[in-house]
């Protein structure tokens, strides 16, 4: 399992901010300990629409905390959120819990949901079914589960990327209807809704 920060924000200058973050703050969040950094900009999803997503992953909690406090201290930090209007709304910690494909698409479908711990046989075996349906219309599958977002904690997120998003949705559906995953849900998972984005980075 790996750590990742999710900071949800309004942007008013979308490509300078875009362009700000490849440039600078991308590499800055590699060089503090970010394995991964990923932006992806909210296109459907109620009142969702236009918020931008930055995911981080790192090695622990602490890892990131310590370099919380370097990245907010840098001038390149400073600049991004007073030159391209950003507006922090939130930052949340999650945990992945499996992965299955590759990180890659241009498009994700993020899936929310309630449900309860599970241990990791489980997880992986459920993986095994959900992205044997995913799989005909995404390049990726990740599951992360929100372990520190205020009223947000314990809720499951099922984020899958693609090339398509009407093949990322049909995939989807199709995996909802299964009847393997729908007598899953059915047991003890609840929907909560579900956003469609772009990558930016």
């Amino acid at each position: 399992m790996s750590i990742w920060q999710a900071s949800v924000m309004r942007v008013a200058d979308l490509n300078g901010f875009v362009d700000h973050m490849n440039n600078t703050m991308v590499p800055k969040m590699r060089s503090v300990g970010a394995s991964d950094v990923q932006g992806m900009r909210v296109i459907l999803g109620g009142e969702a629409a236009g918020t931008v997503n930055v995911t981080g992953e790192w090695d622990s909690v602490d890892a990131f905390a310590s370099a919380a406090e370097e990245l907010e201290a840098d001038p390149g930090y400073a600049a991004l959120m007073q030159d391209f209007g950003v507006t922090l709304l939130r930052r949340s910690l999650m945990t992945m819990e499996v992965e299955r494909g590759e990180r890659a698409g241009d498009y994700g479908s993020a899936f929310y949901a309630r449900g309860p711990v599970r241990d990791q046989d489980t997880l992986e075996a459920n993986a095994d079914a959900v992205w044997a349906n995913l799989s005909e219309g995404c390049r990726g599958m990740a599951q992360f589960r929100i372990t520190a977002g205020a009223e947000l904690t314990g809720v499951r997120i099922v984020f899958s990327s693609g090339d398509s998003l009407d093949a990322i949705l049909e995939a989807s559906h199709k995996n909802l209807a299964d009847p393997k995953i729908k007598a899953l849900m059915d047991k003890d998972i609840t929907p909560i809704g579900r956003v469609l984005g772009k990558r930016l980075f």
